[in-house]
């Protein structure tokens, strides 16, 4: 039995691969105007690239060795040299990195399927529900207004707890803010790492949302993975296996 959820927001909420996809290739056109010569295959590898931070410079700006800012512009440098941009357009632009590309990107910000609907009927069940993540928390607040989640109280960023995922510290924090005994809380998240192992060193009950978990039978019902000492599930849906429980 479980008392309170937390989710990680970023990729587990939010589809943010998706979005920053998007909003690389739109905002790269409009850096380099050669982009629309590249194969298309390796304009896929650069936006991957991007999305996925390759390089590790998120991790350096949640570290505090990087400004937000920083950290895209380094990831776009990263890109333009995967697309072999010459050396004299191969600078991001920053104004075009910064205020132009978060323009785009938040018109993209949407929520996986289903997402909505499953964290209504979770708070229906009169559970506490929150969001800890690894950004700051009134840029991460605002994303989720955005998305329709303003109803969702407790938020805990990478600055309210004094230290990031994975530190037992943000975990803690969301549940001492929804009055949650860590033990009775589940979290959920999409990285092994931040999220799966964290949770555990907290307390908690982690459930890795991961798109290649296996299923029983095609079912959503989360299972539990030996290996990593997780739940997993595919998606969100997964839940709803729980809620009367």
């Amino acid at each position: 039995a479980w008392d309170a959820v937390l989710f990680d927001l970023d990729d587990t909420l939010l589809d943010l691969r998706s979005a920053q996809h998007a909003a690389f290739d739109a905002t790269m056109r409009r850096q380099w105007a050669g982009v629309a010569d590249v194969d298309p295959a390796v304009l896929a590898e650069a936006t991957e690239a991007f999305a996925s931070d390759a390089g590790g410079h998120y991790g350096r700006y949640v570290a505090g060795e990087l400004t937000f800012e920083e950290q895209r512009l380094a990831r776009v440098a990263d890109a333009l040299r995967t697309l072999g941009v010459p050396e004299d357009a191969a600078t991001p632009l920053d104004g075009l990195w910064t205020t132009d590309y978060e323009e785009v990107v938040r018109g993209h910000w949407a929520l996986f399927p289903a997402t909505a609907d499953v964290l209504a009927e979770v708070r229906g069940t009169g559970r506490g529900v929150g969001i800890v993540t690894n950004n700051v928390e009134t840029y991460q607040r605002g994303k989720a207004d955005a998305l329709g989640l303003e109803w969702v109280e407790v938020l805990i960023g990478s600055d309210t707890a004094g230290a990031p995922k994975p530190d037992p510290a943000p975990f803690l924090a969301g549940c001492s803010r929804l009055g949650a005994d860590p033990g009775r809380t589940l979290m959920v998240g999409d990285s092994l790492r931040h999220d799966v192992e964290g949770a555990r060193s907290a307390g908690l009950v982690p459930v890795w949302m991961s798109p290649d978990a296996p299923a029983r039978g095609g079912a959503e019902e989360p299972l539990w993975d030996e290996e990593h000492a997780c739940w997993r599930m595919r998606a969100i849906g997964g839940l709803r296996t729980w809620l009367a429980a």
